[in-house]
């Protein structure tokens, strides 16, 4: 059996939990793997990032549940359907039905306004709007931080981000072509995740969805080097080729601990936090 170093059956300490590992449309609209986004727990700060289709069930589905009403804050990486189809009704359920005017949203501006796909009703229930820009970067909370360092090559205006608190720092690489300021954007880090929507595409059609590949992510992973990279957000094509095997033949190409996320995951951050 293959080693599963940080999964956790309990959600204990700093951790992220992913709700759902699924990619793109075909893999939403079947649910093979649910699109219910990834959170975040870090110092008591829980921060929600891209709540897809199915995020708010997925929330109250699982075990222990994860209540709306303690999200902290929402991230929208972008606003495509897999990345932002519950992102009105978590905030509803954020707000306790706009009850309690409380959270931050961040999302890119076309999110907000070129494509809107953030209710304007709902935007009122939010304590803080921030608009993502390369460059930019907020504090959560004491000794958290938030930092979008470039944009993304991708078909809408998207974003990818950096977690940073004492003696840890997690970069979370959101859907792209691969370009050179990756590597130098978002290293270093102890957590790399990557989303991983194709298997192996020829370079045009990958240049025409504008998503990494294995490949993509594999020399991504070894030129970046955490401690440990997680891959999620899967294709069918990559689903078809068994993410657990394709996440072992990029550790053993990368030298690097690669984990394939699965739905309902928790993966401590403790063990690799410095110190």
């Amino acid at each position: 059996m293959r080693e599963r170093r940080g999964i956790m059956a309990k959600a204990v300490g700093d951790f992220i939990k992913f709700l759902g590992t699924a990619g793109a449309r075909f893999v939403m609209i079947t649910q093979r793997r649910s699109s219910a986004g990834v959170l975040y727990s870090l110092g008591g700060f829980r921060l929600l990032v891209d709540p897809g289709p199915g995020c708010l069930v997925r929330c109250h589905a699982s075990r222990p549940k994860v209540d709306p009403s303690k999200i902290d804050a929402i991230l929208l990486t972008h606003g495509h359907l897999d990345h932002a189809g519950d992102a009105n009704v978590m905030i509803e359920a954020m707000t306790e039905g706009g009850h309690d005017h409380r959270g931050t949203l961040f999302a890119p501006n076309e999110a907000l306004e070129g494509d809107p796909i953030v209710l304007r009703y709902v935007r009122s229930y939010l304590g803080h709007i921030e608009v993502l820009g390369e460059g930019k970067s907020w504090e959560l909370a004491p000794g958290l931080t938030l930092a979008t360092p470039v944009r993304h090559q991708h078909s809408a205006e998207t974003y990818g981000f950096q977690l940073q608190t004492e003696g840890l720092r997690i970069s979370h690489v959101a859907d792209t072509l691969l370009f050179p300021a990756l590597v130098e954007r978002y290293a270093p880090c102890d957590v790399l995740v990557v989303h991983v929507v194709l298997h192996e595409v020829d370079a045009e059609r990958k240049r025409r969805i504008m998503h990494l590949d294995v490949a993509d992510a594999t020399w991504l992973i070894g030129a970046v080097r955490p401690r440990v990279a997680i891959i999620t957000h899967f294709g069918m094509n990559v689903l078809q080729a068994k993410p657990w095997e394709v996440a072992a033949r990029m550790s053993e190409t990368t030298g690097v601990r690669v984990v394939d996320a699965r739905d309902g995951m928790v993966f401590s951050l403790d063990e690799w936090k410095d110190g």
